[in-house]
């Protein structure tokens, strides 16, 4: 009966373990995908924006394997009509680095200018002769700004 209770007991606790083990894992190919997907550069560009200029249209496949649990290094790839970029993820950094030549030359253009947006043509005047003014955007609140109030009619 004893040995039968401890059996159970050891049992219960592999499986606990390799349970939590497999959470962690979990969290941290969430946390590897986050910061290849939201980091963005000092120039302000995005590692989905640059596939997106070499890939137009067409969204990334990703997926994360873990390299090193205990270090907590993580290979996140991105598939685009057969193309493959791997960033390997530190998320004790947090840091990317380039798995391959295809996500090197990304890295590099992270820190590039942006390529210069296509010109919008000037705002025509209206039949009153005055030139619209774009739609005001919303405030860090979500609150649409109001405009001035006008002067009434006859006031100095």
């Amino acid at each position: 009966m004893r040995s039968l209770l401890a059996g159970s007991v050891t049992l219960l606790a592999v499986a606990s373990m390799f349970w939590l083990q497999a959470k962690f894992q979990g969290a941290d190919r969430r946390a590897a995908l986050g910061v290849v997907r939201e980091y963005r550069s000092s120039a302000g560009r995005t590692i989905p924006e640059i596939l997106d200029t070499e890939h137009p249209g067409r969204p990334p496949a990703w997926s994360v394997r873990t390299e090193s649990s205990c270090q907590q290094h993580e290979a996140v790839t991105a598939e685009i009509d057969g193309a493959r970029y791997e960033f390997m993820v530190d998320i004790n950094g947090p840091s990317i680095h380039p798995g391959n030549r295809a996500s090197e030359a990304v890295m590099a253009q992270l820190d590039a200018a942006r390529p210069p947006e296509t010109a919008k043509p000037p705002a025509q005047p209206d039949s009153m002769g005055e030139t619209p003014k774009p739609p005001a955007q919303p405030d860090s609140m979500g609150e649409t700004p109001k405009p001035p109030a006008q002067p009434a009619s006859g006031a100095k």
